[in-house]
């Protein structure tokens, strides 16, 4: 009896554990930049977002491995969709960064649980499909220095 129960647990476990990844829209970095700054042209400064989660995949190059950051922009981002309780569930307080193949450089949130993987599997200056999720975009008035704010929730060294 002791035995099936934990089968079940493990089983339970497990499936909640999953992610699915197909949601994901599949772009460019660089698209995702010029996407946002389409949606948020007549925004002024200030942060954007939109009320669905803009769920992406694409392929960038590494440049640097993840290293503590502040996750206070991400808490604002949060609290504005909604989503303030996301971290108390999810643990994140690691950012890297990544480059497109025009060269715009941008520092990600990723998920604690990635961090050792990342170190691991990833080289630097290595490409790699990341799969992110966009909480909300950073308007400057300069406007070429417009950021997203995403969070990595799963990568693949190319």
């Amino acid at each position: 009896m002791v035995w099936r129960a934990l089968v079940v647990l493990f089983f339970l476990a497990t499936c909640a554990l999953a992610q699915n990844f197909s949601g994901y829209r599949e772009t460019t970095l660089d698209a995702v930049f010029e996407r946002w700054n389409d949606i948020t042209k007549a925004d002024g400064p200030g942060v954007s977002y939109t009320a669905e989660l803009d769920k992406v995949r694409f392929v960038a190059t590494l440049r640097s491995f993840p290293v503590s950051c502040s996750n206070a922009p991400l808490e604002t981002a949060l609290r504005l969709t909604g989503s303030e309780n996301f971290l108390q569930q999810v643990s994140i307080n690691h950012c890297f960064t990544f480059t497109s193949n025009t060269g715009r450089t941008i520092a990600a949130y990723v998920e604690d649980v990635l961090v050792p993987g990342l170190g691991a599997d990833a080289k630097l200056g290595s490409p790699v499909e990341v799969y992110a999720v966009v909480q909300a975009y950073v308007v400057q008035a300069d406007r070429s220095r417009n950021y997203p704010i995403m969070i990595v929730t799963r990568f693949e060294p190319q």
